[in-house]
């Protein structure tokens, strides 16, 4: 089909590649790109993997689709294309045609500890320089990958889908009391959202509560069940299911806890139908997880509404700069810092509202257009 120019203006071909169980944010986010390239015009097919043997079985196809013009699109983690980095570097390597676009996520950085990072540079160096178009979610991680491999990446940023519209509704559902058992509280607690595993920054909230509480024991306030609403919170919440292979790490949360005279609790997984009424209802939203470089679960609290706490880092000055007002960013190392924010924030709850003057975008179109300008470009220029 062309125009009255004569300038082809059929939409570019892109085939958006997922692998692994349905629900990681990973896999989810590829999901949620396909929906937004669609939104765009383009004509778009999905493959889904459930694991890395399906992938490596899409070789053929996914080659087809090159050299009939398309583009061919897959979100990375090395974790889920092999049980190593070498062994999904292998596999990324021999399955994805050359013209290949790839988004690479949890960009190896020296802080994971020298042999892990050491084994996963070398294979996300491998995948980079194999895919024709390179793809990362933040500036951060574009200066990460920088320091490891020199290939040209672009930056587009995870969107927030803004949600703020269907407060009134989550709010009635949580006021009701038709948020199950297992979410009960959550207006009392420090709410961290997301898979539970080491380094996402459980330990730390608990930590800061064990600030805030020994202050207050300090200063003669009652601790719970003494006849009035303690100071500050004392307990924290992991508001999502437990990570692969990290079960031990729920009893470690809960005695350290207890330790200090705090309460520790996992809700598992959260029905997306009650996702956003959970974190419309949760007292203190904190996300203090250590290395991150590009974050979904950030931006879940973001689209609902919240005003997150979050230590001020590489990553999170620069998405604060880019959503100004969204995040309260929290200066300084230990918990003492992050006390002094949770303290503020449980003191006066409308500090983690997001109200309609802040603006949340780049939303889900945007972030798609950036995404697929190029292909779509050279995909014109190219069609006889």
């Amino acid at each position: 089909m062309t125009d009255e120019t004569g300038r082809d203006d059929r939409p570019a071909s892109v085939t958006c590649v997922s692998v692994g169980p349905e629900g990681h944010g990973v896999v989810r986010h590829g999901r949620a790109v396909a929906r937004a390239l669609r939104g765009l015009g383009l004509d778009v097919q999905e493959r889904h993997a459930p694991d890395a043997a399906a992938f490596g079985l899409l070789g053929p196809e996914l080659a087809a689709v090159v050299r009939a013009g398309g583009t061919v699109h897959v979100d990375v983690t090395d974790a889920l294309f092999g049980a190593s980095p070498d062994a999904a570097a292998d596999l990324l390597t021999a399955t994805l045609p050359p013209g290949a676009a790839v988004t690479l996520h949890d960009v190896p950085q020296p802080a994971e500890g020298a042999d892990r990072f050491r084994r996963r540079a070398a294979a996300y160096t491998r995948i980079a320089r194999h895919a024709a178009d390179v793809v990362v979610s933040s500036e951060h991680e574009r200066r990460l990958l920088t320091d490891i491999v020199d290939v040209p990446a672009r930056v587009v940023p995870l969107p927030v889908d803004d949600r703020r519209d269907q407060a009134a509704a989550d709010d009635r559902t949580d006021a009701a009391g038709l948020l199950p058992e297992e979410l009960s509280g959550l207006g009392q607690d420090v709410v961290v959202f997301g898979f539970l595993y080491p380094g996402k920054g459980h330990r730390e909230a608990i930590d800061a509560l064990a600030v805030l509480a020994a202050r207050d024991a300090g200063a003669g306030l009652p601790g719970p069940g003494e006849g009035r609403m303690p100071a500050a919170p004392r307990r924290v919440t992991a508001l999502g299911p437990v990570a692969d292979g990290h079960d031990d790490l729920v009893e470690a949360l809960r005695a350290h806890a207890a330790a200090n005279g705090l309460r520790f609790r996992v809700t598992g997984r959260v029905p997306d139908d009650l996702l956003d009424a959970a974190l419309r209802a949760a007292g203190v939203p904190v996300a203090a997880h250590r290395n991150v470089s590009a974050s979904g679960s950030l931006n879940s609290w973001i689209g609902a509404g919240r005003r997150v706490v979050v230590p001020e880092g590489r990553y999170t000055a620069e998405m604060e700069r880019l959503r100004p007002g969204t995040l309260r960013l929290v200066a300084g190392d230990g918990p003492e810092a992050l006390a002094e924010a949770i303290a503020e924030a449980a003191a006066d709850p409308g500090r983690t509202r997001l109200g309609p003057e802040v603006r949340l975008a780049p939303g889900p179109r945007e972030c798609a257009r950036l995404l697929a300008g190029p292909w779509d470009a050279a995909a014109r220029r190219e069609r006889p």
